[in-house]
């Protein structure tokens, strides 16, 4: 990974007088756009901001492990003028991901803006929604949301200050100034910024257009903690090869373990159904990407693509219908328009109906999900439909003796319900971790995340908060992937305190088993008795997901 560093003036490569770190050759260009006015040193001495943002950068990627990113710098300072420099340009051509250190000097900058738009056109081919996803900012100093450019909206970013009046510029406490750190909020920003760069350029890596034989390995980055979930991705005809390898890197970088391995082909003789069938019984689901062509023969018979699907639906239980329970089913990418390449000519095939799509390849099943949206869209639909179909999380037979449950809660309405809960829990030598609720917004989130990272437990304690509350919190729970965790929780629980309503009344209704794993009921307890809140231990025997009267 590369990190372009770039102004309003002209920024160039090495030979145009950039300095860097490591080797020359990058994996996944972040191109970072600021305006010179934010990196002047002060006359006394000192650091620009961006020149020691990029300092540290530097040091908390060689701190993370082997994978060290590589940093580019623009020292010439070359004024480009009203033309666009060529040499920017291609620097965004080769970026996967913007960083803007955003500022009032930013916005005034009409050269700055311009690397934002040349940007977004880039990566014009992707949906606006991905797009804003390789879009990042650093708040220098503080600009309206209203005023900010529509790519930049819809994000909180990285703000390295506070306000010390509400919506005032200019008054604002920057953790770093004349020089140097004023405040030690600028280092966890910092580590939490260097973290997401890190992850969000593993995710984005072009590695895949790039020919094979032209690749150059540098580094690699940390495979992913995989999540104990295997899915069997079909192997398609030769028309959906690039879809094919776009699915299986998402769905690798989600902790998915993939059958057939992607670099394996399936045997092109009779002996492919019962490897299919193997593969298949150790998946929770199969993905099929359907086009035009059937692929293959199998020893002269039925085509590659349509036997797949046929020993998927195999696969399929008989009273499994079109519900959401847990059972096996097909997940099938049969786009409505397709562009197909022959002889070099770029062929579209429009307004395909998705459903005589997968007839053509073989038969519908009554819980078969298909969609026929473009492909950043169906990648989405996909990882969001794995996570709704996660099984219950089995809990540890016996408790950890640093065992530690985070007890996630509203501070207006169940502060005391909660130490209620706590003071139970560490009679029982379990550690509570309570949230923070006093500080500046980032820095509660960032404390928020990191508990939800490294916590063994989640417990959502809703008393006198609103069912808004509680439910938005589960949803949170869905992905323990997602939320830079190693393992998934010991359980995700929903703790309910009084007073008793109408939905908590039938609270082991209320959260799907993709989010909450158990319930505990204590609204019509006017105490906490003894053993009522054993479920919160894992030594506790209990079922996978219920409630205690």
């Amino acid at each position: 990974m590369a990190v372009w560093l770039s102004e309003q003036t002209g920024a160039g490569f090495a030979a145009a007088g950039y300095e860097h770190a490591g080797e020359t050759v990058p994996e996944t260009q972040i191109f970072i756009s600021y305006a010179r006015d934010d990196d002047i040193p002060p006359p006394q001495g000192g650091k620009g901001f961006v020149s020691y943002l990029h300092e540290q950068l530097a040091y908390v990627f060689k701190d993370s492990g082997p994978f060290r990113p590589k940093i580019w710098r623009d020292i010439t300072g070359i004024d480009p003028g009203d033309q666009f420099d060529p040499r920017i340009a291609d620097a965004i051509a080769a970026s996967a991901i913007l960083l803007v250190v955003l500022s009032r000097n930013w916005m005034a900058r009409p050269y700055c803006q311009r690397e934002l738009k040349a940007f977004g056109e880039r990566w014009s081919s992707e949906d606006e929604l991905q797009i804003r996803r390789r879009v990042i900012f650093v708040g220098k100093r503080h600009v309206d949301r209203d005023r900010r450019p529509s790519l930049l909206q819809g994000q909180e970013g990285y703000l390295f200050y506070t306000l010390d009046a509400a919506g005032a510029e200019g008054l604002e406490h920057q953790f770093f100034s004349q020089g140097k750190v004023q405040d030690d909020r600028y280092y966890q920003l910092l580590d939490d910024l260097a973290g997401f760069l890190l992850r969000t350029a593993t995710r984005l890596s072009p590695r895949e257009q790039t020919p094979e034989a032209d690749r150059v390995i540098v580094n690699s980055a940390p495979a992913p903690a995989l999540n104990g979930r295997t899915i069997y991705v079909a192997k398609p005809a030769d028309d959906m090869r690039p879809a094919y390898d776009r699915v299986v890197k998402e769905l690798g970088g989600h902790g998915y373990a993939i059958l057939p391995e992607p670099g394996a082909e399936l045997p092109h003789d009779r002996s492919a159904a019962g490897t299919i069938d193997a593969w298949l019984a150790r998946a929770e689901a199969s993905i099929h990407l359907l086009g035009e062509e059937p692929g293959y023969a199998v020893d002269n018979a039925q085509r590659i693509v349509g036997l797949q699907l046929a020993h998927a639906a195999a696969r399929v239980s008989p009273g499994d219908g079109g519900g959401d329970g847990l059972g096996f089913r097909r997940i099938i990418w049969a786009p409505k328009v397709l562009e197909r390449r022959r002889d070099d000519v770029a062929e579209v095939l429009g307004d395909r109906n998705p459903i005589e799509v997968v007839c053509k390849f073989g038969n519908q099943m009554p819980n078969d999900k298909i969609d026929g949206d473009v492909l950043s869209k169906f990648v989405d639909f996909l990882i969001q439909h794995l996570i709704r179909m996660a099984p219950p999380v089995s809990r540890p037979p016996q408790i950890k003796a640093d065992f530690r449950i985070y007890l996630c809660h509203s501070e207006e309405e169940d502060t005391d319900f909660v130490f209620k809960v706590a003071e139970e829990l560490l009679a029982r030598d379990v550690e509570a971790v309570f949230p923070a609720f006093e500080g500046d917004e980032v820095a509660i989130k960032t404390f928020h995340r990191t508990n939800l990272a490294e916590c063994d437990a989640v417990a959502l304690c809703w008393a006198g908060a609103s069912e808004v509350w509680v439910r938005a919190r589960s949803n949170e729970l869905r992905d323990w992937h997602g939320l830079g965790r190693g393992r998934p929780f010991a359980y995700r629980a929903v703790v309910a305190g009084p007073p008793l309503g109408p939905r908590k009344k039938n609270i082991r209704r209320l959260f799907p088993s993709s989010e909450i794993d158990l319930t505990v009921d204590l609204t019509d307890k006017d105490r906490i008795a003894p053993g009522l809140i054993d479920r919160l231990v894992p030594a506790a025997p209990a079922d996978a997901h219920g409630s205690v009267a």
